[in-house]
């Protein structure tokens, strides 16, 4: 087997998100090579002289990704009797970076970290009840709504990373700052995941950037619960966490910014703005800071009340919108409850779905009392509406009151013309869809 030659990466002299008072996330991104595979890496930490313990947290992701590629990592850090330990070699052990090796094949231990500067390995539901009470221990003392809030955000973000973060061989993170004497809190959420372009682009086909796809994340009822090739397999999240968690940042008069591929977008107290990174990270990363007394008087109850009763209008909207966009066949009106000609379904296909398709409109078949559809008439009449829509399809062909023998044909036919295997089954009908 060849031997590669050893490639070394030496951290900056300043290793942080933050140059000249702005946020650049281009300083860190650019230092992680993600096709590396089977190589001698030498990871250097000894020339960086300050550091932030969210960028830090960043390469034990990028390191474990080495790992997972066949590489050999050797980690480079001053120590009591080398180099004097100071900057990023100090601050890795202060976070229990040491242990990332041991952490990423014991899925029952974690970091050692220091109280204040706590690093967490997020695989299951213990890892995530630690994090929690991690965080809680940093609002003792102050107004009781704070330790809600701050407990709701985290664990929507947590959920997140949890659902549609998840890596096969790798977790995600979660790593904590508390500056006990300003009050001041910082925290990143990063895994090693799909992404959130690619997540949500399995219905949602329009999106065409990670940024674009970040923004409209952030819309209550769009991010919910789905997997890959199986859009709607599950309705256990609404798509409502995202939306809520960053309005609460915004009322909190925080910053947060959410990266994915190289797509950013900050949720800032006056504004939401997005751009575009010359780098790219392969999962999603949130970055959060707060002042954990800058509101008072707080009032999570309050707070949920306002933002579900705005999500609830702008949901409504958006269906009232989608209603008039969408195209709909009553089966039985047009073939009888015996659904067999498929000639006629042919002609109805190129009559009347296809141009709604080409306009940009939804369809809705409704089976209403149809006995009979066999899968010459079905493929017949959905088959190129299917391919033309892609993957969008489950999005956008709603089938509303078939018999399971009906739904099941079409969710073959789906399968055929995608090449996909989620099916329509789980679709909801226009009136609880979104």
């Amino acid at each position: 087997m060849a031997i590669l030659p050893p490639v070394t990466i030496s951290l900056p002299k300043r290793f942080t998100f933050i140059s000249h008072g702005d946020f650049d996330f281009n300083h860190v991104l650019h230092l992680f090579d993600w096709n590396l595979e089977k190589a001698f890496v030498r990871i250097d930490l000894r020339p960086c002289c300050y550091a932030n313990y969210q960028a830090l947290s960043l390469l034990v992701l990028y390191i474990w990704h080495l790992r997972m590629r066949g590489c050999v990592v050797h980690i480079v850090r001053a120590t009591y009797r080398g180099y004097r330990e100071s900057g990023a070699s100090k601050m890795w052990r202060l976070m229990g970076a040491n242990g990332l090796f041991h952490v990423l094949k014991s899925p029952t231990e974690n970091f050692w970290s220091h109280n204040y500067k706590p690093l967490f390995a997020v695989r299951n539901t213990l890892d995530f009840r630690d994090a929690l009470k991690k965080a809680e221990s940093y609002t003792e003392g102050f107004d009781v709504e704070y330790e809600k809030t701050l407990r709701y955000v985290l664990s929507e973000l947590l959920y997140n990373t949890l659902e549609h973060g998840r890596h096969p061989q790798i977790p995600s993170l979660i790593q904590f700052v508390y500056y006990r004497n300003n009050e001041d809190i910082s925290f990143i959420i990063a895994d090693l995941g799909v992404g959130i372009k690619r997540h949500l682009r399995q219905v949602y086909n329009h999106l065409e950037s990670d940024a674009q796809a970040i923004r409209f994340a952030l819309n209550p009822q769009v991010s919910g619960t789905f997997f890959l090739g199986r859009p709607y397999s599950s309705q256990n999240n609404a798509g409502v966490g995202l939306y809520l968690s960053s309005s609460i940042i915004r009322r909190l008069h925080a910053d947060m910014h959410i990266i994915s591929g190289n797509g950013v977008v900050h949720i800032s107290p006056t504004d939401i703005t997005e751009r575009t990174n010359d780098f790219s990270w392969p999962g999603t990363f949130v970055n959060v800071r707060l002042k954990l007394s800058h509101i008072k008087n707080l009032s999570l109850h309050k707070m949920m009340s306002e933002f579900r009763e705005a999500a609830r209008k702008e949901v409504t909207q958006r269906q009232r919108a989608q209603e008039k966009a969408l195209y709909s066949l009553s089966i039985k009106n047009y073939f009888g409850r015996y659904a067999e000609d498929k000639e006629l379904a042919a002609r109805v296909r190129d009559r009347y779905l296809m141009p709604a398709v080409d306009a940009g409109k939804g369809l809705i078949l409704d089976f209403d009392e149809v006995i009979s559809a066999p899968h010459s008439f079905l493929n017949a009449l959905i088959s190129s509406p299917i391919r033309d829509l892609g993957m969008s399809a489950y999005k956008r062909i709603k089938v509303i009151n078939a018999s399971p023998e009906i739904r099941e044909t079409i969710d073959f036919i789906l399968d055929e013309n995608t090449g996909s295997t989620g099916g329509l089954t789980n679709i909801p009908t226009p009136s609880d869809a979104m």
